[in-house]
C-alpha cells in the first residue's frame, strides 16, 4: 500500500495564493469537472490497460498462475457436474473457468439453469442465476457454439435483471456474432435496447453493480453503431434519436463527460477520417522517402491501428505489422499503424566511418602521428523507445492529440474508412486482431463488401 506523505499546509497554501495573485487574468473553467473517484479512474486507466494484458505481468506472476491454472483443471476434470447441485454446481463452474476447461463449465451453468427455480424476486439466488448464465455465454462462446450462446443470452435476458453480468454477457457475444452472424447480433442488441433505454429515463435510485448512467448510455449506442456497420443508415439515426430522448436532462457531471465521449465516438461512424498529422514514418528510417498518404488516398479501404507509446502489449505487436500490410494490399487495402506520442521521435544518427590509421593495409602511423591511446569501450545497455522499436514497420509517429481526434480511450483501437474515406468501424482490437484470417482481415472483408468502390 502506498505510503502517505504528511506535510505542511502552511506553505503550499501560501503558493496557492501567490500563483492565484499572478494569474488573476486567466479565465477559470466553468465546465463540468470529474469528480475525484473518476478522476483517479482515468488516471488509473493506463494501468489498468497495461495490466490486463498477460504478457506484462512478470515471470513470478506468470509462473503463479500458470500453477494455479493447471492445478485447477486438474481438480476440475477429477469430478464431473453430475456430482454436484445448487450452488456447488456454481463453484464448480468456477473452478473449471480458471481451469480454462470449458465443456465442465458449460455443463455446469446450463444443469444450474434447468434445475434450479426462477427467484420470485432480485437477491443473491437472482444474482446466482445470472452467474450461470454467464458461464454458460462464456464457455460457449470459447468452444465455438455461436448459436447456443446467443440463445443462453437471449434467455438472461427475459429471466434476470439487467446487471453486469448480463452486460458481460451481451457484450461477449455481439462481437463474435458481429460477423458470422450480423442480424442476430442486431437481434440481440434489439432485445436488449428497451432494457436499457427504460433504465436510463427512470434511473432506479441505486444502479445495478458496476453502472451508472453513463455506461447504459454507452451500452445502448451498441445497437445505432451495429446498425451502421449493417449499412443500415436510417435505422442507426432513428435508434439514435430514440436513444437521445431517453437521456435524462439532469445528469452528473461525471455521467455528461463521459456521455459527451461516447456521443463523439459514435459521430465518428459515417464520418470523413480525420486529418492526421505526422511526426515521422518509421518504415523508412533514412527520413528521405515520401511517406504514403494519410489523409487523401485511401486505397479500397484504409486500416488504422491506433495506440499510445506506453501501451506495451499494442507495441509487441511489431512482428505482426508488416505481413498485415503485405497481405491487406492484395486487396487494393491500406494498413498503417499510429503510435501516438508527445513528441517527434529522435532522428536516427548518422553512421560515422572512422578514419583508417596510417596508409591503407598496412596499418603504419602517418609520419608525426601520436600512438593510439589504449582504450575500453563502455557499452551501456538503453532501453529502446517504442518509436525505435517498431522501426521498418508501417507505422506512423502521430502527435497524442490523434487519440482524442478518435474519442480513443481503450487499445488497441482499430478505424477502418472505405474506399471515400468514410470511417465504417471503430473498434478494440481482441485476441485475433492481426492473425491471417482474424479480426481486421474479416472486418475489411465486410467493409469490401457493403461499401465498395464504384469507379475504377
Amino acid at each position: 500500500m502506498p505510503k502517505v506523505i504528511r506535510q505542511s499546509v502552511a506553505a503550499p497554501f501560501l503558493l496557492l495564493l501567490t500563483c492565484a495573485a499572478s494569474h488573476a487574468q486567466i479565465p477559470i473553467d466553468t465546465g463540468p469537472k470529474l469528480t475525484p473517484q473518476a478522476a483517479y479512474e482515468q488516471a488509473a486507466r493506463p494501468f489498468d490497460i497495461v495490466r490486463r494484458a498477460p504478457q506484462n505481468w512478470s515471470e513470478v506472476e506468470i509462473a503463479a498462475y500458470t500453477i494455479a491454472v493447471g492445478q485447477a483443471k486438474n481438480s476440475c476434470l477429477a469430478s464431473s457436474p453430475k456430482e454436484f447441485a445448487a450452488d456447488d454446481l456454481l463453484a464448480y463452474a468456477r473452478l473449471c473457468t480458471l481451469g480454462q476447461a470449458w465443456e465442465p463449465v458449460e455443463l455446469a451453468a446450463y444443469k444450474y439453469i434447468q434445475t434450479q427455480p426462477i427467484p420470485a424476486s432480485s437477491g443473491p439466488a437472482m444474482r446466482s442465476l445470472a452467474s450461470a448464465y454467464d458461464y454458460e455465454v462464456q464457455a460457449a462462446l470459447r468452444l465455438k457454439k455461436p448459436v447456443v450462446a446467443l440463445r443462453a443470452c437471449q434467455a438472461m435476458l427475459s429471466t434476470v435483471p439487467y446487471d453486469d453480468l448480463t452486460s458481460e454477457a451481451v457484450n461477449s457475444a455481439v462481437p463474435y456474432l458481429e460477423l458470422s452472424d450480423t442480424v442476430q447480433a442486431l437481434a440481440l442488441l434489439k432485445q436488449r435496447q428497451p432494457i436499457l433505454l427504460a433504465m436510463l429515463r427512470n434511473p432506479p435510485p441505486t444502479l445495478p453493480q458496476g453502472f451508472a448512467v453513463r455506461t447504459l448510455y454507452a451500452e445502448a449506442t451498441a445497437l445505432p453503431a451495429m446498425q451502421q456497420f449493417a449499412n443500415q443508415p436510417e435505422a442507426a439515426a432513428a435508434a439514435f434519436a430514440e436513444l437521445e430522448q431517453a437521456v435524462p436532462p439532469t445528469l452528473a457531471p461525471d455521467d455528461t463527460i463521459a456521455i459527451a465521449e461516447s456521443r463523439r465516438r459514435y459521430a465518428l461512424l459515417g464520418a470523413r477520417v480525420p486529418r492526421i498529422d505526422t511526426f515521422a514514418w518509421l518504415l523508412d528510417a533514412t527520413g528521405k522517402g515520401i511517406p504514403p498518404d494519410l489523409n487523401g488516398n485511401f486505397g479500397q479501404a484504409t486500416v488504422l491501428l491506433v495506440f499510445p507509446d506506453w501501451c506495451s502489449q499494442c507495441v509487441s505487436l511489431q512482428p505482426q505489422f508488416t505481413p498485415a500490410w503485405t497481405r491487406l494490399r492484395q486487396s487494393e487495402s491500406r494498413f498503417f499503424v499510429l503510435l501516438a506520442q508527445d513528441k517527434a521521435p529522435p532522428k536516427p544518427a548518422p553512421v560515422e566511418t572512422q578514419k583508417p590509421s596510417g596508409k591503407a593495409g598496412t596499418g603504419a602511423r602517418f609520419p608525426g602521428e601520436k600512438p593510439e591511446i589504449p582504450h575500453n569501450e563502455l557499452h551501456l545497455d538503453v532501453k529502446p523507445t517504442p518509436a525505435a522499436l517498431l522501426a521498418g514497420s508501417p507505422t506512423f509517429a502521430v502527435p497524442t492529440k490523434t487519440l482524442a481526434d478518435f474519442a480513443a480511450n481503450d487499445f488497441p483501437l482499430i478505424v477502418i474508412a472505405d474506399h471515400d474515406g468514410i470511417i465504417r468501424v471503430v473498434e478494440l482490437g481482441n485476441e485475433t486482431i492481426l492473425a491471417e484470417g482474424g479480426q481486421i482481415d474479416q472486418l475489411v472483408d465486410h467493409v469490401l463488401q457493403k461499401w465498395p468502390a464504384t469507379g475504377p
